[in-house]
Formats: C-alpha cells, sequence, structure tokens
C-alpha cells in the first residue's frame, strides 16, 4: 500500500450541483489502506459553495489553507480564512461560501471513512482531468 501522495496523482472529482468546486480524493481505504479515516482536497471556486448537508455516520474535519468564506456549523456561521480548523460532529448540518475573489482550498478528513465515497456518485459528481496549472485547483 502507498504511504505518500501527490495531488498531481490523485481522482479529480467536479461537482454537478451548479456550485462549481473540485476535490482529490487522496487518502483512502482503497489507495492506503486506512481503516479509520479518510483524506481530500477541495477547492471551491470564487462565489460558490459547499451546500448544507449532513454526515450521518462520520465526523468530519476541514482546515481552510487559503482563501476566505464563511462556514456554517451547526447554529454557528462564522468568517474564515487560511489557518483555520473546522470540526463538524457526526449528524450535525453544516456548509461552506466562497466569499473572496479567488478559490477556497481546504482539506476535508472523515472518520470513520465511508462518506467519501459520496463523492463518486455519478448523478452528483463527475469524473475530470488531473489539475493543470493556474486553474484553481492546482
Amino acid at each position: 500500500m502507498r504511504r505518500i501522495f501527490t495531488k498531481k496523482d490523485s481522482e479529480r472529482r467536479e461537482a454537478k450541483d451548479g456550485h462549481p468546486r473540485s476535490v482529490h480524493m487522496m487518502v483512502e481505504p482503497a489507495t492506503a489502506g486506512s481503516a479509520h479515516l479518510a483524506m481530500g482536497l477541495e477547492a471551491v471556486d470564487p462565489g460558490s459553495r459547499i451546500p448544507v448537508h449532513v454526515h450521518a455516520e462520520a465526523e468530519e474535519v476541514l482546515f481552510v489553507y487559503a482563501g476566505r468564506g464563511r462556514a456554517r456549523v451547526g447554529d454557528q456561521e462564522v468568517e474564515v480564512g487560511p489557518e483555520t480548523a473546522i470540526f463538524v460532529p457526526k449528524g450535525t448540518p453544516h456548509g461552506f461560501v466562497n466569499t473572496s475573489g479567488g478559490h477556497v482550498h481546504l482539506t476535508w478528513t472523515f472518520a470513520p471513512p465511508g462518506e467519501h465515497e459520496k463523492f463518486r456518485r455519478e448523478d452528483l459528481w463527475k469524473h475530470a482531468a488531473r489539475a493543470t496549472a493556474g486553474d484553481g485547483n492546482d
């Protein structure tokens, strides 16, 4: 099993729900043999959002490493920027709005793994070409 992963070699998926964003599947049971978590990257286009949703079976941590936005977790809604971690307990409604003029880049981690498989649902996400320099997803 691999233990070191690069974005350029990861599976890339794009949202089909009218809210432009992309994800890179990085560490997961299928690629790393991880038993207790799955981790990936997400780029939210300027003015776009991660719609409010719930993960019934997993906790999630989002870590913003570039850009600015507004995070909602349960009843809390806060402006966030780089170097901000967002903890989402299992079963808690949450979402994110990109309020900046550029892409927001974040990591997501699910524990236990499983919720990340929703990114492979063909009715919600499509397989996309690998990231290229300057597309906001590199």
